[in-house]
């Protein structure tokens, strides 16, 4: 299932969205308060997501103290989580500097091991590979998966892995999306189980698990691939 606006993810202009809410669609918001509002919303419940990662992970041998990328990486959430579990180090790659201003407002213990690159996704250019390449709500606002993923890719070594979250195409997801509009601009695919795994395996993925949140306030699913 789609949600989507008049903006698609090729003309829609993603700096300004975090910037500014666009007039006429929903009232006008300043891009902090607009993340301060987001983090409330999606309540970001590090026991939970850890309970999902942990079920994903499990029996997967991580490399201790692993390098992690982030893309899409907004105020590195998901990084910020797996260096709490592993140690290591992480890198978070966003375009738009709302999301960092956002993330250098959070006081969290793993600053000094973290890099932020204000870099567009497609001309990212590391000189490194990562142990874990991951993505939390990135990739269901492209309708063609195969170059957003060939950047995750590109950028996980030979024997790392990959993890992937994404909104879930659900009653609960839906209702979330209806009930808050305004976090509901460009385009959005709410993928299924099925559908979500099928993309990953026609883009050359290989999905080891992929769990099912349980008690977040929209379903997400949470894929581990080669």
């Amino acid at each position: 299932m789609i949600y989507t606006t008049k903006n698609t993810s090729a003309d829609f202009n993603w700096t300004e969205y975090f910037t500014t809410i666009n007039k006429g669609e929903t009232p006008s918001l300043d891009g902090q308060l607009y993340f301060h509002n987001v983090r409330q919303l999606l309540r970001e419940n590090a026991h939970l997501l850890g309970l999902v990662l942990g079920d994903v992970l499990r029996d997967v041998p991580v490399k201790p103290e692993p390098s992690v990328l982030e893309l899409g990486a907004g105020t590195g959430f998901l990084t910020r989580l797996l260096l709490t579990m592993y140690q290591g180090s992480g890198v978070l790659v966003d375009n738009c500097q709302t999301s960092f201003d956002a993330y250098q407002q959070i006081a969290h213990n793993h600053a000094e091991r973290i890099t932020y690159l204000l870099q567009d996704l497609f001309t990212l250019e590391l000189a490194e590979t990562f142990d874990l390449v991951c993505s939390f709500g990135l990739i269901e606002h492209f309708k063609e998966k195969a170059e957003i993923l060939s950047v995750h890719k590109q950028f996980c070594k030979e024997d790392g892995h990959l993890i992937l979250i994404v909104p879930m195409d659900s009653f609960l997801t839906r209702a979330y999306y209806e009930v808050h509009p305004e976090i509901n601009l460009g385009y959005r695919e709410l993928l299924t189980k099925k559908t979500a795994l099928e993309q990953l395996r026609a883009s050359g993925l290989q999905p080891i698990r992929a769990e099912v949140s349980q008690g977040y306030v929209y379903d997400f699913l949470t894929i581990l691939c080669k």
